[in-house]
C-alpha cells in the first residue's frame, strides 16, 4: 500500500474492514484562509497557531507575499508581518479556490490596479464572480475580465473608490459577502452592505466576523444576516489567530467512520461551521461522543437510517453526507444546497453523474439532492472523475470502501485542496487503498 504525500494520479479504493485508530484532522481551511489575509492587511507581526497546509491556505500566502507581507514560519506557527502599504499594480494566482479569489477582490478593491488569474481554467475559470463585480461597482470599482460573467483572468481598478451603501446577491455563494466585509476594513468610510436575495452558509460569514474582530475590525449584522454594517474608522491590526479543526475534513471523516464498522477517534482543536453536523451522523445510527479535544465514533454499519438534511447549516460537510446516506436504507433528502452547485465543480450535477457509474440511484432539483440508498451501496467498478474538487474525492473514499467491487478516483490528489495527508490518514485507520502515479487505462481506451 503506497500512502506518498505525493499528489497521485489515481488513488484505487478497495472494500475495507473495520476502522479503528486516531486520526486528527487539519487546521480549518476557512479560518485559516481568512486568518492569512487579515494578518497581511495589519500593518505588524501577526501569529496564526496552527495553520492548515492546504492549497487554498498557501495560495494565500503567496498572494498576501505578492502584496508585500513577510512570512516566516515558528515550530506550526505562521508569522505574517503586513506592510505599510499594500503594493499595487500585482497579479495574483489564486490557484484553484474561490474564497481566495473573493476575498482577495474585496481586500484589494481599493487599490489602483491588481489582476486575479488561475491556472484552473477548467475549475475555478468556469466560476461567475459577477455578483461580486456589480457590488465593487457600486462603491465606484471598475473592473474588466475575458469571458462572460466575470469569470478569470479579472482586473480590478480602485481610484475611484468610496463608501456608503452597496448591495450582493449571496444566493450562489457567501464568499462575496465576506470579501465586502474585508474590504470594510480597509476604507475610511462606513460600509453598508444589504443582501437582498437570501444568505447562503451564514456560519461562514460568522467565521469571517469572528476572524475580522480578532484583528480589530468592527463589523455588525442584522437579525436576519440580510444588513452589514462597517463602521469608519476601523482597521486591522496586528493580532494572534487560533485556528480549529477543518469542517470539511471532519465531517469527511465523521461520515467515513459512521458508514464502515469502527471505533474511531478524532482529535480536534475546536469544532465549527459544523452545524447539525455531529446530530445527522448520531441520527443515521452511530454512537457519537463529542468531548473538548475528541469525538469518539461508533459505526453500525446495519443500522444506518435514511435521513434528510438542510445543507445551509454545513455546505462543505453535504457530499460526506450524502455519500453515507447512499448506505441507508431508503431515501434521503439535502435540501437547501443549490450554492453547492458553484464551487470547484457542480456538487450536485457533476457528483451524480460519478454516482451513476457506480449504480447508486440518486435525483436532483435546482437545490435538493435525494440519494435513493440500500445497504449494498456501490454494486458496480467505477473510473470516477474527481472534476478537480477534493469533496468528491472525500466522498467516493467512503463510497469505494463500502463497495462490493472498488473503485479508482482520478487526479486524487486534488484532495490537498483541503486535507493534504487525507489517504494517508485513511489507510492509518484501514481503509484498503493504494495510489498511483501511472494513468488510468479503461477498457477502450
Amino acid at each position: 500500500m503506497s500512502t506518498s504525500t505525493v499528489a497521485p494520479i489515481a488513488a484505487r479504493i478497495t472494500p475495507s474492514g473495520k476502522l479503528s485508530g486516531t486520526v486528527t484532522p487539519p487546521g480549518s481551511k476557512s479560518y485559516s484562509a481568512r486568518a492569512v489575509l487579515a494578518a497581511g492587511l495589519a500593518p505588524g507581526a501577526s501569529r496564526i497557531r496552527r495553520i492548515a497546509n492546504s492549497r487554498n491556505v498557501r495560495a494565500l500566502i503567496a498572494a498576501v507575499a505578492t502584496l508585500g507581507a513577510e512570512i516566516s514560519y515558528e515550530d506550526n506557527d505562521l508569522v505574517v508581518v503586513g506592510p505599510s502599504e499594500l503594493r499595487d499594480k500585482q497579479t495574483i494566482d489564486v490557484g484553484n479556490s474561490g474564497i481566495v479569489l473573493r476575498l482577495l477582490l474585496g481586500a484589494t478593491a481599493h487599490l489602483h490596479h491588481t489582476t486575479f488569474v488561475t491556472t484552473y481554467a477548467d475549475s475555478l475559470g468556469r466560476r461567475s464572480n459577477i455578483e461580486m463585480l456589480d457590488a465593487l461597482r457600486q462603491l465606484g470599482v471598475d473592473a474588466d475580465w475575458q469571458e462572460r460573467d466575470g469569470r478569470l483572468p479579472i482586473s480590478t481598478y480602485g481610484v475611484g473608490i468610496h463608501g456608503g451603501s452597496t448591495s450582493i446577491e449571496s444566493r450562489k455563494s457567501s464568499q462575496f459577502l465576506s470579501g465586502l466585509l474585508y474590504l470594510g476594513g480597509r476604507l475610511d468610510s462606513a460600509l453598508e452592505i444589504h443582501v437582498p436575495d437570501e444568505l447562503k452558509a451564514p456560519a461562514m460569514v460568522r467565521t469571517t466576523q469572528q476572524v475580522l474582530a480578532t484583528a480589530g475590525v468592527e463589523t455588525s449584522a442584522s437579525p436576519d444576516g440580510l444588513h452589514y454594517q462597517v463602521p469608519s474608522g476601523t482597521a486591522f491590526a496586528p493580532a494572534e489567530f487560533s485556528v480549529g479543526s477543518d469542517p470539511a475534513s471532519t465531517a469527511a471523516l465523521l461520515a467515513l467512520a459512521a458508514a464502515m464498522d469502527s471505533e474511531v477517534s478524532i482529535r480536534h482543536t475546536g469544532l465549527t461551521e459544523l452545524d447539525g453536523v455531529v446530530d445527522y451522523v448520531r441520527s443515521v445510527g452511530a454512537t457519537v461522543t463529542v468531548g473538548p479535544d475528541e469525538i469518539r465514533v461508533q459505526g453500525n454499519p446495519a443500522a444506518l437510517k435514511p435521513l434528510d438534511f438542510d445543507g445551509s447549516l454545513s455546505p462543505d460537510s453535504v457530499l460526506p453526507l450524502a455519500a453515507l446516506s447512499a448506505h441507508a436504507d431508503g431515501t434521503s433528502v439535502f435540501r437547501n444546497i443549490e450554492h453547492i452547485r458553484y464551487k470547484e465543480c457542480d456538487r450536485i450535477s457533476d457528483f451524480r453523474k460519478e454516482l451513476r457509474k457506480t449504480g447508486i440511484e440518486s435525483e436532483e432539483t435546482a437545490d435538493s439532492l435525494v440519494i435513493h440508498g440500500g445497504p449494498s451501496g456501490a454494486t458496480e467498478h467505477a473510473v470516477i472523475d474527481c472534476h478537480f474538487d477534493h469533496a468528491i474525492v472525500l466522498a467516493f473514499t467512503l463510497i469505494g470502501a463500502r463497495s462490493k467491487h472498488g473503485l479508482v478516483i482520478e487526479n486524487s490528489g486534488v484532495v490537498g485542496q483541503t486535507y493534504p495527508d487525507f489517504f494517508r490518514d485513511a489507510a492509518e485507520l484501514g481503509i484498503d487503498l493504494n495510489l498511483s502515479s501511472e494513468p488510468v487505462v479503461t477498457a477502450g481506451a
